[in-house]
C-alpha cells in the first residue's frame, strides 16, 4: 500500500488559513513483484541441472578435448582481458588443466546438491565464466548457463535456506526491494529464454535447407554432430523419406516458435509447453549425444515456463504416476495444495 506523507503549506495571500493538505506518495512496486518469492523448489530444480550440466563437462571430458587446439587462434585455456579471471587461468601456471576442472568440479557439488544457495550462487556462477570463456570449443549450452547463473544471483543472494530444496515457510518474507528486483531479474530471465528459441527458428528460415524441409537429413547425416551411430539403421530410413524428414524439419522450428511465444501465456499453457520443449531436448540428448547441452536447456525452461513463487511436489508426482499405471482415477492435475504445485 502507498505511504503517505503530508505537509501543511502556509497560505501566503492572507486570511491567515492554511491551503489543502499535500499529499506526497512515495512509489511501490507492483503487488505481483511485492510478493514475488523465488525461494522454493523450482529455484533449486533449475540450480541443480545448469550445475550438474557443467560437472559432467568438467569431470568426465579431459582436458586435452576442452582445450583442443583451433586453426587461426591461440593454444587454450584462454586467458586475455577478462578470461584472466577465469578458474583455468588464475594462479598462472601452477595447477594443471586436468587439476583445475576437477576442481571446479568439486566447487558445483554444493549447488548441485543444493547446500546454502546464498554462499555458493557466486562460485557457480564463476565456474560458468571460467567453461565459457576459457574453453576452445564451447557450445551453445555453455553461454546459456553462463547467462542463467549471473541472472540467477539475485535470487541466491536473497535466499537465506540452507538448502534450495526446502518447501516449508521458514524464512522471512522479502523485502519488498528485494521482492521487486528479483520478480524483474525473473522476467529477464523469461525474455532471454523466449529470445534464444525465437532467434534460433527465425534464424532458420533464410538457410534453404531448412526451408525446404531437408535440414534434419544433413543435420543427422553429419559425420560429426549428426546420429549416434547405433541409431542410423533405426533413423535413416525416415530421415529417406521425403514427408517425414519435411514433418520433423518443420516441425523443430513450430516448437522452437510456440517456446518463444509461451512467455506470454498463462501458467496452464506455459505447463504443457513446458514438457514439449523437454522433450525437444532429450530427442536432442538421446540420438545426438548432446546430453549436456540438454540439461542446461531444461533448466532454462524450468526457470522461464515454471512459477517459481510455488514448490513442485516431487513426492505427489510420484505417486500420481504410480497411481495412473494402475489405472486410479487421481486428483485433478495442476492444483496448488498447500503451497505445493503437481505437474501434470
Amino acid at each position: 500500500m502507498a505511504q503517505h506523507r503530508e505537509a501543511s503549506v502556509p497560505d501566503y495571500e492572507g486570511g491567515g488559513g492554511e491551503r489543502p493538505v499535500l499529499k506526497l506518495t512515495r512509489w511501490q512496486p507492483p503487488a505481483d513483484a511485492q510478493r514475488f518469492d523465488p525461494r522454493t523448489n523450482v529455484y533449486g530444480l533449475a540450480r541443480t541441472l545448469l550445475a550438474t550440466a557443467m560437472f559432467a563437462t568438467l569431470a568426465f571430458t579431459s582436458a586435452g578435448a576442452l582445450f583442443h587446439p583451433v586453426i587461426g587462434m591461440a593454444r587454450a585455456p584462454y586467458c586475455d582481458g577478462t578470461s584472466a579471471v577465469s578458474g583455468f587461468c588464475v594462479g598462472g601456471h601452477g595447477l594443471s588443466p586436468d587439476v583445475r576442472r576437477y576442481l571446479l568440479a568439486l566447487l558445483l557439488v554444493p549447488s548441485i546438491i543444493g547446500w546454502r544457495p546464498r554462499i555458493f550462487v557466486i562460485p557457480h556462477w564463476w565456474v560458468a565464466f571460467s567453461i565459457a570463456n576459457s574453453l576452445s570449443l564451447p557450445d551453445g549450452g555453455d553461454n546459456v548457463a553462463l547467462i542463467l547463473t549471473l541472472a540467477m544471483i539475485p535470487f541466491g543472494l536473497a535466499d537465506d535456506r540452507v538448502w534450495h530444496w526446502a518447501v516449508k515457510d521458514t524464512t522471512k518474507p522479502l523485502a519488498n526491494s528485494a521482492a521487486a528486483f528479483c520478480y524483474v531479474t525473473h522476467w529477464v530471465i523469461r525474455i532471454q529464454v523466449a529470445g534464444i528459441y525465437f532467434q534460433s527458428a527465425v534464424a532458420k528460415f533464410g538457410v534453404k535447407e531448412w526451408a525446404n524441409g531437408t535440414a534434419l537429413y544433413y543435420w543427422l547425416n553429419d559425420p560429426t554432430f549428426g546420429l549416434l551411430g547405433f541409431w542410423k539403421p533405426v533413423v535413416q530410413p525416415i530421415l529417406e523419406n521425403r514427408y517425414t524428414v519435411s514433418a520433423f524439419t518443420w516441425g523443430t522450428i513450430i516448437v522452437e516458435l510456440t517456446l518463444s511465444f509461451a512467455l506470454f501465456w498463462k501458467l496452464a499453457m506455459r505447463r504443457h509447453v513446458f514438457w514439449l520443449g523437454i522433450m525437444l531436448h532429450a530427442g536432442i540428448a538421446i540420438f545426438m549425444g548432446l546430453f549436456s547441452f540438454a540439461v542446461i536447456m531444461f533448466g532454462a525452461l524450468v526457470l522461464a515456463l515454471q512459477d517459481p513463487n510455488v514448490n513442485l511436489d516431487f513426492r505427489r508426482m510420484v505417486r500420481k504416476g504410480a497411481a495412473r499405471k494402475d489405472g486410479a482415477n487421481g486428483a485433478s492435475s495442476g492444483a496448488v495444495r498447500g503451497g505445493s504445485l503437481v505437474l501434470d
